[in-house]
């Protein structure tokens, strides 16, 4: 696996409810829907279907939540100091999490018609400093399956609002990205 879309919902429990009451809201959760994961008081469902299913639990019991799209990675990542800006592992089953909307997923590819030597290695070095985490590839976007070249095989986790930066890295160095993952824009958004 190389990573997972998988959908949230962040509860905003009522101050001074006990334990009890949020156990309650689990028990009722159990009736309609399956939880995936859980980490505190975000609620990690396998499909926006399942999600769907556990809002009229949230209503019965005067519970706001959030939806949030999350991206679940393999547990074999190397996690960067800033990975839990963007990102957590979960407490009850110890999966790693970036919030979709803030990161994007990339692997490095040959540049077809670059005018520059192929440096995947300087490429990945220029880069690191803005990697969130990174962890080896099952697709290899080359076709080559890695030879030669270990940096086709890995998937770099960044901030979304990085990836032309990315774009010009890679292109510096004879290279190209290939994206595995990149938020939408919000059509709402103004």
């Amino acid at each position: 696996m190389d990573f997972m879309l998988k959908y949230a919902l962040a509860m905003h429990m009522p101050e001074g409810k006990r334990a009890g009451y949020y156990a309650q809201i689990v028990k009722a959760l159990a009736e309609r829907t399956s939880l995936f994961d859980r980490d505190k008081e975000l609620l990690i469902f396998s499909s926006p279907e399942e999600r769907s299913a556990a809002e009229p639990v949230m209503t019965q019991y005067a519970v706001p939540a959030e939806p949030i799209d999350l991206l679940l990675l393999p547990a074999s990542l190397q996690a960067r100091p800033t990975f839990t800006d963007f990102g957590f592992v979960s407490r009850l089953e110890q999966q790693p999490y970036l919030y979709a909307d803030m990161a994007a997923l990339f692997q490095l590819t040959r540049a077809p018609a670059a005018s520059r030597s192929y440096e995947p290695a300087s490429a990945a070095a220029q880069l690191d400093e803005h990697v969130l985490a990174d962890w080896p590839a099952a697709f290899d976007p080359d076709g080559k399956d890695g030879a030669g070249d270990d940096y086709g095989r890995t998937i770099f986790a960044i901030e979304a609002q990085h990836d032309r930066l990315v774009e010009a890295i890679a292109e510096a160095y004879g290279c190209a990205v290939q994206w595995r993952y990149r938020p939408q824009p919000d059509p709402h958004a103004k």
